[in-house]
């Protein structure tokens, strides 16, 4: 019994902090790229994300190790004409939810590292005004998931 009961107080000791507090602060889901023909230096990323709190937080900022760059954008149509334009932070409303699709919220990856076919797996890290930190797989696609 002291055996297993030592055993278990190693166990515990060794498992990460991250186990013990509160848990990510954003659920990501419905994560995709489109897949581009060879060559385009530019692709475009969408999925949805959950704050799990009880306080509003922002998406201040994206990258990832397979593109030179990321940046967050923001589709609207003004005066007859769809338009796009760069955004610094996403609002994501306390238990509320903000999605990345296309017309919408995208993400815009810049020059990628090499060239992603459909399913290919990109790493991109999230980061929130609350300083956490969220790291994702997105399938590379050629059209967008099922719903």
């Amino acid at each position: 019994m002291r055996r297993t009961l030592a055993l278990l107080i190693l166990l515990a000791a060794a498992l990460p902090a991250a186990v013990w507090g509160d848990g990510p602060s954003v659920q990501a889901s419905k994560i995709w790229i489109r897949e581009g023909a060879p060559g385009v230096t530019v692709l475009g990323g969408y999925l949805s994300l959950a704050n799990l709190t009880a306080k509003p937080l922002q998406l201040t900022a994206v990258s990832s190790p397979d593109f030179d760059s990321v940046e967050m954008h923001r589709s609207f149509v003004k005066d007859g004409m769809e338009s796009m334009e760069p955004v610094p932070a996403v609002d994501i409303p306390a238990h509320g939810s903000v999605d990345f699709k296309p017309g919408g919220f995208h993400l815009m990856l810049m020059q990628p590292k090499k060239n992603l076919f459909a399913g290919d797996m990109v790493t991109l890290m999230l980061t929130f005004s609350d300083k956490s930190e969220l790291a994702i797989m997105a399938p590379v696609r050629r059209d967008p998931p099922l719903r």
